[in-house]
């Protein structure tokens, strides 16, 4: 520092300034937080992030500490964001977001080939699926790294995908309002799953009408509410489209287990969450969904098409 002398110069640089008090964010912590926030439950979000319920809470509570702030308050009915939790929501994941996307223009930049793909899932009981494509896609690329990116919905997996967040994703047609690419990797028949002793149980099939006075729920794997709309009218053309609810993919299981409704699903879907409580019946005049690889502008297209072969080939 030309032009002061040494005792000014020594005081200039060891003299705290207001940058200095700002805390040392770790952006794991912040991802780990935005995850609550989205799930509303920490035990859900720990499940998504393929973490134990006592290690996620130990990062929210470090991400306090080091805030000085209290994020959330854990009560009955689940996880609420506190005032300045509400506040770290909002921005946290622009935060995140940019410093992603600078990190990879730094690498870039430095000349290093970041040979990775980020694949929006839905883990719940795909677990074992999504373990082999993975797996398949690193051992058919030498070098690859495949992340996964957990959400809990299909519009979740849109905005991670349009955000930059993840390069590519599984999903149902039609993707109507997003816009992303897609390939067709199998269409599926609907199925209703309901609890042993439901008056179905011992049908070979059903067809849509007599399902009409049962409550119905289907999983969340729509893109948007106009796709849900459109889906819901084909499926109860007779109801009000407050009925059926859609849930999250884990919870439809569930309700037909407890009598309190038929889940209506893709076949691959509802046979991945069957258990020895319910039978999956098909619907014999529901049309089928198709299922697809999707993915944006900015993927690296040699590398969906691999991840597109692999699942094929897991499928199979």
């Amino acid at each position: 520092m030309p032009g002061i002398g040494a005792a000014e110069r020594d005081r200039r640089l060891y003299e705290p300034i207001a940058r200095d008090a700002l805390p040392e964010l770790n952006i794991r912590l912040l991802e780990s937080f935005l995850a609550v926030a989205a799930a509303g439950d920490i035990t859900r979000a720990a499940t998504l992030l393929h973490l134990t319920r006592q290690t996620l809470s130990a990062q929210i509570r470090q991400l306090e500490r080091t805030l000085g702030a209290v994020l959330l308050v854990r009560g009955s009915h689940g996880t609420q964001l506190t005032d300045a939790g509400r506040e770290l929501a909002t921005g946290a994941q622009a935060l995140v977001d940019g410093w992603v996307e600078l990190a990879e223009r730094v690498n870039r930049v430095a000349g290093q080939r970041i040979n990775r793909l980020r694949v929006v899932c839905c883990p719940c009981r795909t677990t074992p699926f999504l373990i082999r494509v993975a797996d398949g896609l690193e051992a058919a690329v030498p070098g690859l790294q495949v992340d996964l990116v957990s959400v809990r919905t299909m519009p979740e997996g849109v905005r991670a995908l349009e955000s930059g967040r993840a390069d590519a994703g599984f999903g149902w047609l039609p993707l109507d309002g997003t816009r992303l690419r897609h390939t067709v990797i199998g269409s599926e028949p609907w199925v209703a799953t309901v609890s042993r002793d439901h008056r179905f149980a011992e049908h070979d099939a059903l067809v849509l009408a007599e399902l009409a006075a049962d409550p119905v729920v289907l999983p969340a794997i729509f893109v948007s509410d106009s796709v849900e709309r459109g889906w819901v009218g084909t499926l109860r053309p007779d109801r009000a489209l407050r009925d059926p609810a859609v849930l999250d993919v884990e919870d439809g299981p569930i309700i037909a287990a407890r009598r309190q409704g038929i889940w209506l699903a893709p076949e691959s879907m509802a046979r991945r969450h069957a258990d020895s409580g319910s039978r999956v019946l098909p619907v014999a005049d529901a049309p089928p969904i198709d299922a697809v690889v999707m993915w944006t502008d900015r993927a690296p297209k040699a590398l969906v098409d691999e991840l597109v072969s692999t699942v094929q080939g897991v499928a199979a």
